[in-house]
């Protein structure tokens, strides 16, 4: 019984081997337009969810500018703070152009915020006279490049926009229903999902017939997976949800029937323990119908560890190394007697 243990561990084990990423890395941007509304998302890793809050957020800017019948070029610069949390960089400013002017909205940090972005472009918008005449070019001082000029309204002006309650018009716009956006490389066709509303997220299940009922809602997500147990399959059954880099829910779908027969279970919110300074987004798989692999590496700190989530009794293995080590201690001091 031993020896099988051991055996299903190296075969773990040489699974992890093949599945952890190999380190080589530079930022990169998306860009998309929504009606008038062009946004980019500047990124390290594209796993994290800010990749789809941005798309989503820019859908809601283009809905505030329909309400406030504003046809000028919007351009939203989503820069994504995956090292550290920093105090949150926002800018807004005009630029001048011969075809016409174009509202410039910028934000650095880790968590990107739908009200605060709405409350700025609103007042953008409203206000375009009264941020010509404001913005100028600031210095900021950035940790890794050094003294960096900008324009846009100043950090007082901005704070002040943000310190006044949220208008009725962009209450209005948040209560619209924002679908998490399809990766153009996801095959899957029927699994998890979560549309974004009222600033909360609304996690359920997506088939060709329409969404299922609301099984969790959560302030923020930090990494959102659906998850087959191999590439063939188009209807995945299982979906991991951080909602920070180190908490995490799996839920599960029984039966392939129509909605009002499935059966859902929701784990309990796991913590992934002796884990600081976690920026590299975790690699997620599916191991058969039952298990969850978790890896991670940290380049910097070194890091490196391999976890694995049980889904029939709800059990999460902290550090699969260690468990096959200790198995293999106990394996070889029996060979000995």
């Amino acid at each position: 019984m031993k020896t099988s243990k051991i055996k299903n561990g190296l075969v773990v084990m040489v699974f992890v081997l093949s599945v952890l990423p190999v380190w080589g890395h530079s930022d990169w941007g998306f860009t998309k337009d929504f009606g008038n509304v062009r946004v980019t998302y500047w990124c390290g890793f594209g796993d994290h969810e800010e990749r789809y809050k941005s798309h989503i957020i820019a859908q809601l800017v283009e809905i505030l500018s329909k309400e406030l019948n504003c046809k000028q070029p919007i351009y939203l610069d989503f820069k994504h703070s995956y090292v550290e949390d920093i105090v949150p960089e926002y800018k807004l400013w005009y630029k001048r152009g011969e075809l016409g002017d174009t509202l410039l909205f910028h934000v650095h940090v880790k968590t990107y915020d739908a009200v605060k972005t709405l409350q700025l472009i609103e007042y953008g918008i409203k206000n375009k006279a009264s941020v010509l005449k404001k913005q100028r070019d600031t210095i900021i001082d950035t940790r890794y490049w050094g003294p960096q000029t900008h324009r846009s309204l100043s950090r007082a002006e901005i704070n002040k926009i943000l310190g006044k309650n949220v208008s009725p018009l962009v209450s209005k716009v948040l209560a619209n229903k924002i679908y998490r956006p399809k990766d153009e490389s996801d095959k899957i066709i029927e699994g998890f999902t979560y549309y974004f509303q009222n600033n909360k997220y609304h996690l359920c299940y997506g088939r060709r017939e329409g969404y299922g009922a609301v099984q969790l809602e959560l302030d923020n997500i930090y990494q959102f997976r659906t998850l087959v147990y191999y590439d063939g399959v188009l209807s995945s059954r299982l979906g991991v949800v951080f909602n920070s880099d180190s908490t995490f829910c799996v839920i599960t779908r029984d039966g392939y029937g129509e909605e009002e027969r499935a059966k859902y279970v929701l784990s309990k919110r796991h913590v992934i323990k002796n884990v600081e300074n976690i920026y590299q987004p975790y690699v997620l798989k599916q191991l058969g119908k039952s298990e969850v692999f978790i890896g991670i590496e940290q380049y910097f700190s070194g890091t490196v560890r391999n976890l694995l989530y049980r889904v029939k009794d709800d059990y999460l293995v902290q550090d699969l190394d260690v468990l096959v080590d200790e198995e293999r201690e106990k394996s070889e001091a029996k060979e000995q007697y």
